[in-house]
């Protein structure tokens, strides 16, 4: 189901004004006209149907209203009824930097998939344009990321809003781990060799039960994997190497992978 990302909440008429580059996605990718109707996801989280009321190509401003009842809204903010989805546990996603477009197809699909945190790690085998290109993608000015952020949740409907942190080393980034998820939580990184590995079933069943669990860690590697020393360092800090037996996956496949059965475990559990 698709959703429009809202910047604002409806004001207290349950009226929303959009302008700029959203216009542009509004009336020309999906194409909207007065009397439409369109599902909104609010800042609040919750999603809203709404309807086009009105398109002004000129100064390129569109306004939506609050479907259904808007009494009160005055007295209360909003009246938007949240509909009914549970994002489910927290996933980090700790990706290698890869090549920058294998980085955006990467974020791409974890914000589809419900991916909350979106963590970008400088290791060993990660070349260095890539990680300044990371670097630069992540910085304060830079919005192509974000971006995709937003058009993958509108294409997708993820009621997640994925957060993307600066690049970080293999250290700062497990610390920022331990940190951010010190109880019901378990991390796992996937590796190709098979020494020390674990099963994705022993690896949760082995952390405690998978209904208890609130966060979740990944660790995927760039092109050319993570380093033995690597692999120690992320054994010492109780983050499970796991193998798939399947055959050699590039990164940006070993991320969707590692997500999709990730998420297939937990909720079998």
């Amino acid at each position: 189901m698709r959703q429009f990302i809202a910047e604002t909440e409806p004001d207290k008429n349950g009226l929303l004004f959009v302008e700029g580059k959203k216009f542009h996605y509004l009336t020309s990718v999906l194409r909207l006209e007065p009397g439409d109707m369109i599902y909104v996801r609010l800042p609040s989280g919750t999603l809203q149907k709404m309807t086009v009321c009105k398109t002004d190509s000129a100064a390129k401003k569109i306004t939506l209203q609050v479907a259904g009842d808007s009494a009160g809204l005055a007295e209360s903010g909003n009246r938007a009824l949240p509909v009914s989805q549970n994002p489910g546990k927290k996933i980090f996603l700790f990706q290698f930097v890869a090549k920058p477009p294998k980085m955006e197809l990467i974020l791409r699909q974890a914000v589809e998939c419900g991916v909350s945190d979106f963590i970008p790690v400088n290791g060993f085998f990660c070349q260095k344009g890539n990680v300044e290109s990371a670097v630069k993608k992540t910085g304060s000015r830079e919005e192509r990321w974000q971006r995709i952020v937003t058009e993958a949740r509108q294409q997708s409907g993820s009621p997640v809003e994925t957060c993307i942190h600066g690049v970080m080393t293999v250290e700062e980034a497990v610390d920022f781990w331990k940190n951010e998820c010190r109880e019901n939580s378990m991390a796992i990184v996937l590796y190709e060799q098979t020494s020390r590995t674990v099963s994705l079933k022993k690896a949760v069943g082995d952390s405690c039960s998978a209904q208890e669990l609130e966060n979740v860690g990944l660790f995927v590697g760039a092109e050319g994997g993570i380093s033995p020393e690597e692999i120690d360092f992320l054994c010492s800090n109780n983050i499970m190497p796991v193998h798939f037996k399947t055959n050699i996956l590039r990164c940006e496949t070993a991320a969707l992978y590692g997500i999709a059965a990730l998420q297939s475990q937990l909720e079998n559990e």
